[in-house]
């Protein structure tokens, strides 16, 4: 019995030993786990344009992004289900994860800059390969000089001005998928605006798109927002800013667009 016990004991003692001298991955390895590879672009929101020196890290493996913006990680453990890139100066991103062994997956970020004025609020948007221009759209309340309120949008993107009216500027217009499409407001006014995304192109729905919106603040990420996947329309009616600067979710597909 006593040499069946200190037969036990250095079998465990040998099995820490081995385990203490492995790698995440390689332990991962010897349970049997698989692995794939995961690579994309991190994009600036209010550029469009792509970020270098962004960490981006799923569990215990991580890369750094080059001059175009782009990284790849290896033998990521397919048992990890997020993945997030941050960089100084930027609102961290994570996204959840699914993969399937050997898979070589794509996941793209767009990262925010962060805010510094309790008033300010960016929305971005981004989606997929289809349709390819999505277009995003604020509603803006009147004030004393202009009775008549203002639209955000590609034809008129308001003023890069946080003390001009509309106090809210298109930073970046994309009309060739995947966005971003952003839309910063500098000051709120006590009166309701209207944000909502129009398919300009028309086909497929707008309900394939797998459009993301997501709306930052000075303590970062508020509010996100996934596309509806039924209703008919052009129109995704996202959300208002009330008087209060509360955000009141709708988040519907409709066939007109919203009004002030």
């Amino acid at each position: 019995m006593k040499k069946r016990v200190k037969y036990i004991a250095l079998l465990l003692v040998s099995l820490v030993f081995i385990l203490s001298a492995c790698t995440p991955f390689d332990f991962n390895g010897l349970l049997g786990g698989k692995t794939a590879t995961v690579g994309g672009t991190v994009t600036d929101a209010t550029t469009g344009l792509p970020l270098s020196g962004v960490t981006v890290k799923s569990g215990n493996v991580s890369g750094t992004t080059d001059s175009a913006g782009k990284y790849a990680l290896y033998k990521v453990p397919i048992a990890n289900t997020s993945i997030s890139a941050s960089k100084s100066g930027y609102v961290t991103n994570t996204q959840t994860l699914s993969l399937v062994a050997d898979e070589q997956k794509t996941v793209n970020f767009t990262l925010s800059p962060e805010l510094a004025q309790d008033e300010e609020l960016r929305i971005v948007l981004t989606w997929g390969e289809s349709p390819s221009d999505l277009d995003s759209h604020l509603l803006v309340p009147p004030d004393a000089s202009h009775l008549n309120g203002y639209e955000v949008d590609y034809r008129t993107k308001g003023i890069d001005d946080p003390d001009e009216y509309p106090y809210a500027f298109l930073d970046v217009d994309d009309t060739s998928s995947y966005g971003p499409e952003t839309i910063t407001i500098f000051n709120t006014l006590n009166h309701t605006y209207k944000y909502f995304v129009h398919n300009y192109s028309g086909s497929p729905e707008i309900t394939t798109s797998n459009a993301i919106v997501q709306v930052y603040d000075r303590n970062g990420l508020r509010k996100t927002y996934n596309i509806p996947t039924s209703g008919n329309g052009r129109y995704w009616y996202v959300f208002d800013i009330d008087a209060s600067g509360g955000i009141i979710n709708r988040n519907v597909i409709q066939e007109v667009a919203p009004a002030l």
